[in-house]
């Protein structure tokens, strides 16, 4: 058999890399427990200062592995001091939710 012009067999190269960092407070691990309880407030991390990027970017859904779920609902993020450190908290609120109050 012969082949067309410029085909010929090999196997892909691997994917490349995201650009970016990847999320250290709301992780695809996360999401799925706060998407699973809705309502709940959970701790998903503690720092020692407190968080403004990373916080406006949750709530805005700006971030990449949430983005496809801001007409889902929304991420809600509470910061409270706590022992010297700061216990941030998160939850997800449906849309569903937000029309009924």
């Amino acid at each position: 058999m012969i082949m067309p012009e410029g085909m010929y067999a090999e196997i892909p190269p691997a994917v490349a890399p995201k650009k970016g960092r990847p999320p250290a407070l709301l992780t695809n691990e996360v999401v799925k427990i706060l998407l699973s309880t809705p309502e709940t407030w959970y701790v998903i991390g503690k720092s020692n200062k407190w968080i403004s990027g990373v916080k406006a970017n949750i709530e805005s859904m700006t971030q990449k592995n949430i983005s496809h779920l801001s007409d889902k609902g929304k991420f809600e993020i509470k910061q409270r001091k706590k022992d010297g450190l700061i216990d941030i908290y998160c939850r997800f609120v449906p849309n569903y939710e937000e029309e009924i109050l």
